[in-house]
């Protein structure tokens, strides 16, 4: 294990030994087929007020006059409702260097058209070439989105998915392609114990030390202590019910009944409860809920804690997850159905959020958490 960069242990702790794992999760081929795949042509949408100054801008990215001239020739620029879409030619394209493609796909995310600028698919903690290993992309492919990829922050981010389309030999091919961009990394997680275990102590944390479900969770870490061949048990069988329901998977059509996906709100502020309350997908009432119910605390953050990712200039809240044990949270990242409820490090979920650094983590705790528990979950 050693040797194994995608095995580790987390730091010892009342939460017990941890063993984590790596694992890469896509989204069920069922729910790809039910997205419509993007235009193969690349499309570059700014807003109108913008288009007297792209000259300047695509010069300061360091592009060629002649591709400037190409990307600026009004009978090739379409506008529409306020933005003005260009087309940069495919070979052009993949010849942009990271640096000028970086620049470009940040000020693209300024507008929802660019919808994969806007939420690019992103590489946390490897490169390209080890991220999609295990994937079904033939190595062209694979080189290709090396070749397109750049940085965002201390991630790799990738937005050109319409242009790799180009390379799909097949419908099923150019699916298969758009089925691993939902690619996300999580953590499998499982709790070591044997008759060193200070039971109390580990039983103790994962019950907020009240002793809530202590009657599911104190048997059966004794029964894998006493059973020999045995020396884990899953993460998940610590967990409240709805997390252990959520966790790994993607959400259902049937999620999207009340309007509006689970967001990471959503997620984390029902982590305790057995069944969600759906009126936390309102943001107005969700904060409320978290002004009412919790209380701002600092580091050390304990079992259960929610952390909130707050804007340095409007104090409000852009993300959030749970925090579990020693730095490793469950988290939903996104509100749409390509993102999968996982478990990850605190600081890798920084790299996704925190990368413009203008944001903070504050951290919250129940005030009551005996009257939003379950004692029977």
């Amino acid at each position: 294990m050693s040797t194994n960069p995608n095995v580790f242990y987390t730091n010892p702790g009342p939460w017990g030994k941890l063993r984590c794992a790596y694992i890469y999760l896509e989204a069920p081929k069922t729910l790809v087929d039910s997205f419509p795949l993007p235009n193969t042509r690349p499309r570059w949408s700014f807003s109108e007020e913008m288009l007297p100054n792209l000259g300047d801008f695509f010069r300061k990215a360091s592009l060629s006059e002649a591709l400037i001239t190409l990307l600026l020739d009004s009978s090739q620029i379409v506008k529409e409702n306020g933005f003005v879409h260009i087309f940069p030619p495919l070979p052009d394209l993949e010849a942009l260097t990271p640096e000028s493609r970086a620049m470009i796909y940040t000020e693209l995310s300024k507008y929802p058209p660019n919808e994969f600028c806007v939420d690019p698919v992103l590489i946390v903690g490897q490169t390209v070439k080890e991220w999609y290993r295990t994937s079904k992309l033939r190595p062209e492919i694979i080189a290709k989105i090396d070749q397109m990829a750049y940085k965002r922050g201390d991630t790799i981010a990738f937005s050109d998915v319409a242009a790799i389309l180009n390379y799909a030999q097949s419908d099923s091919e150019a699916r298969s392609i758009f089925k691993a961009f939902t690619r996300t990394r999580s953590l499998m997680i499982k709790v070591e114990v044997d008759h060193t275990t200070n039971v109390d102590e580990l039983v103790s944390y994962w019950t907020l030390g009240m002793g809530l479900r202590r009657k599911d969770i104190e048997p059966l870490v004794q029964s894998i202590i006493d059973t020999d061949g045995i020396e884990a048990l899953p993460l998940s069988h610590l967990l409240p019910a709805l997390v252990r329901k959520l966790m790994y998977t993607y959400p259902g059509l049937d999620l999207a009944k009340h309007g509006m996906l689970p967001d990471c709100h959503w997620t984390s502020l029902n982590f305790f409860n057995y069944e969600p309350h759906e009126y936390l997908l309102d943001s107005r009432l969700a904060t409320s809920a978290v002004l009412e119910n919790f209380t701002p605390i600092e580091p050390p953050y304990k079992y259960g804690d929610v952390l909130f990712f707050l804007s340095n200039e409007t104090g409000d809240a852009f993300h959030s997850c749970v925090h579990l044990a020693d730095g490793i949270v469950f988290t939903k990242n996104g509100r749409n159905l390509l993102s999968p409820w996982v478990l990850m490090k605190v600081e890798d979920v920084q790299k996704i959020y925190l990368y413009k650094g203008d944001g903070r983590i504050q951290g919250f705790r129940r005030k009551d958490p005996v009257q939003s528990i379950s004692p029977s979950q």
